[in-house]
């Protein structure tokens, strides 16, 4: 007879999240409104921010996740301000520990056990 004492499965592993989403839809959204409002097009913000300009669509599409520092230099190149470019957007991600979705594929989740340190030799 096999042992009784069974390894239990390892927990699923969340599922990561898709975009857009609702937070980046209204970051592009805003982006857009700000960049119409100075006057300048796609090709114009990039070449200003020093982006590329499919970068300028997919950020206003929704479809990617920028920087601070990204969004920092767009906001010096529309001459508005971070909390300008922010203004109205009220949608939050819950945490993965709350039901929300991973952020990206390497994120840590606090329901996963750790990975053993590596052990690094000393030399005298």
């Amino acid at each position: 007879m096999k042992n009784a004492s069974r390894k239990a499965p390892p927990p699923p592993e969340p599922a990561i999240g898709t975009l857009p989403n609702a937070v980046t839809l209204a970051l592009g959204k805003n982006l857009k409104r700000l960049r119409l409002a100075a006057g300048k097009t796609q090709v114009a913000l990039a070449f200003d921010a020093e982006i590329e300009r499919s970068r300028i669509s997919k950020l206003e599409g929704g479809y990617i996740n920028p920087s601070l520092m990204t969004l920092a230099t767009l906001c010096h190149s529309l001459g508005t301000t971070l909390p300008v470019l922010f203004e109205g957007i009220v949608a939050t991600n819950a945490p993965t520990s709350e039901g929300g979705l991973l952020r990206r594929k390497n994120q840590a989740v606090l329901n996963k056990p750790m990975k053993p340190a590596r052990k690094t030799s000393r030399r005298n």
